[in-house]
């Protein structure tokens, strides 16, 4: 007779997306990241703002990537991915490992690769100029921010830091732009950055969370926070690395 086997934390088989479908009007906008959609009662409104947030090697540069590069490749949703923490180079190169080439979809116009500089006062606006300038040129349905902790560094005090992310959030949603900005959060914070704003202006938040398990694994979970007009799940679930990828897997971690 034959055991059941335990379902693996890692190495899983990802579903296909092949037959993904270009959402009607007025429905929501799946994310195309494996296991996620069915959390969020199949995705995203358009111009939804998300804040991505975790601690280091948590998975947010390679979750977020996922979300520009599957919109762009199996919605038809051109995407800007704007690094303050990574060259351009480095993104490109270790996302191959994952099977996403950012350098092919970039020739093809459905994708752009941009370096960002942490600048003070007027440079900041120019930033964001430059990211709608992006957006615009390729016709850009989402964009990624990597990260918006490096973002808002060059805010002078608190007032300019209230008044950029009101900013942020008021244009993106004005052109209708899907985004996602990851955010670096310590264990056990009770705020993002401090402030706290941004919580509160985010149409939602997702969490990844490193732990380690009582075998002394270290192992990911993801959380869905806060998403706006959605009854999402409200459970901790597994997450998987595998060469394909992250995957949010159905069932929950202990």
């Amino acid at each position: 007779m034959e055991t059941k086997k335990e379902p693996q934390q890692q190495q899983q088989q990802f579903p296909s997306f092949a037959n993904v479908l270009k959402p009607s009007a007025g429905a929501r906008l799946p994310t195309a990241i494996p296991g996620l959609d069915p959390l969020i009662q199949g995705g995203l409104n358009r111009g939804d703002f998300i804040l991505l947030s975790g601690g280091i090697g948590a998975g947010k540069t390679t979750f977020s990537c996922q979300f520009a590069y599957n919109g762009a490749t199996l919605l038809g949703e051109p995407a800007v991915f704007a690094s303050f923490e990574e060259d351009s180079l480095s993104l490109k190169r270790n996302m191959l490992r994952f099977g996403m080439d950012l350098e092919a979809l970039e020739r093809d116009g459905k994708i752009k690769v941009m370096d960002l500089e942490i600048l003070e006062g007027q440079g900041m606006g120019s930033n964001m100029e430059v990211l709608l300038s992006a957006l615009d040129k390729i016709q850009g349905k989402r964009l990624v921010v990597d990260s918006l902790t490096a973002f808002l560094t060059g805010a002078k005090d608190k007032f300019d830091y209230r008044f950029l992310m009101h900013l942020i959030y008021k244009t993106l949603k004005r052109e209708g732009v899907t985004t996602m900005m990851t955010i670096s959060r310590m264990q056990n914070d009770t705020q993002i950055l401090g402030i706290g704003i941004e919580e509160f202006v985010a149409d939602g938040i997702f969490q990844l969370e490193s732990y380690v398990t009582d075998s002394m694994e270290l192992r990911t979970r993801f959380l869905v926070r806060k998403l706006r007009g959605c009854d999402h799940s409200r459970k901790y679930h597994s997450v998987a690395f595998s060469h394909e990828g992250i995957q949010i897997l159905p069932w929950s971690s202990s």
